[in-house]
């Protein structure tokens, strides 16, 4: 004989209603806080291009050594040097509030270029301990002339004029980008 078939199988499939309102409320304040809390944030860049693997074409090309003026940033002083002894090396020291002395850092800075006027890139060789704000207070003084700088002229190729110099070095790169001291 025969079973009777299973009413569960046939029986009306219900409809389930789910409530979206409080997962709408909770998405409209989610979105409202993100973009609030967004307007407060502020995002701070400075922009160096990446250093250059040499290869063997590289030193095939570079018949003068360059300069490379490298400024490591210490935690008593700033070196002004260059890896070829093309100047000599040189320590200023901190101030006595542990700040940087910039003004005779410009100065250094300044000497230099007026022996290589062609020279547009600096080296920047940061510790790990070194802050942010000493960061840009260094940059400021290696980038900027001030107008009351000593006149600093190169000869532009394509025009045979001397033309005067409006930045210090405005090409910057960072040489400790891994944070490692030595």
């Amino acid at each position: 004989m025969l079973k009777r078939p299973s009413t569960r199988r046939h029986s009306q499939p219900h409809e389930i209603q789910i409530n979206l309102v409080p997962m709408l409320d909770a998405l409209v304040t989610m979105i409202s806080f993100l973009m609030y809390t967004m307007a407060f944030l502020s995002l701070t860049m400075i922009e160096s291009p990446l250093p250059i693997v040499s290869n063997e074409a590289n030193q095939i090309q570079m018949k003068d050594r360059p300069l490379q003026l490298t400024l490591s940033i210490g935690d008593k002083d700033v070196l002004v040097w260059s890896p070829f002894e093309l100047i000599p090396q040189i320590s200023i020291p901190h101030l006595a509030d542990g700040g940087i002395d910039i003004l005779k850092l410009h100065e250094k800075l300044i000497e230099v270029k007026s022996k290589f006027p062609t020279e547009d890139k600096i080296i920047i060789v940061p510790k790990a301990s070194t802050s942010y704000d000493q960061i840009v207070t260094v940059l400021d003084a290696a980038r900027n002339l001030e107008k009351t700088d000593p006149l600093i002229t190169v000869k532009n190729e394509k025009t045979g004029i001397q033309e005067q110099v409006q930045k210090l070095f405005p090409d910057t790169i960072f040489g400790n980008l891994l944070g490692g001291d030595e």
